[in-house]
């Protein structure tokens, strides 16, 4: 478990994870897997992305132009068939994305 102190505005706040990126190794981000296999992108302090192990990615925004950076060293490491502007896609249509088939699934239709 890696621990990394950020500056957040006027505050610190601590970032907790797994593993740092293989490509963005010395950068405010890294990840974390559930015991399910989804793994999770931590950016700053703030959960990013997901890609669970059906290969069905999220993405719960873009934020910065660091965390756009973030996101593609993940998706080099995680998921190479994807790139940023898939996870874009994903943020701004509220949908999710198979990485395995290309597939772009309603976020919705995900549920339950």
């Amino acid at each position: 478990m890696y621990t990394k102190k950020i500056v957040d505005g006027f505050y610190y706040k601590t970032m907790h994870y797994e593993k740092r990126l293989a490509y963005c190794p010395n950068g405010s981000c890294g990840t974390f897997e559930r015991d399910d296999g989804t793994k999770f992108l931590v950016s700053y302090s703030t959960t990013v992305l997901s890609l669970d192990s059906k290969g069905w990615l999220e993405c719960s925004g873009t934020y910065s132009s660091t965390t756009r950076k973030h996101i593609g060293a993940w998706l080099k490491e995680y998921a190479p068939s994807a790139n940023y502007y898939n996870a874009k896609k994903c943020y701004e249509d509220e949908m999710a994305y198979n990485v395995y088939t290309g597939e772009y699934k309603p976020l919705k239709d995900m549920e339950g």
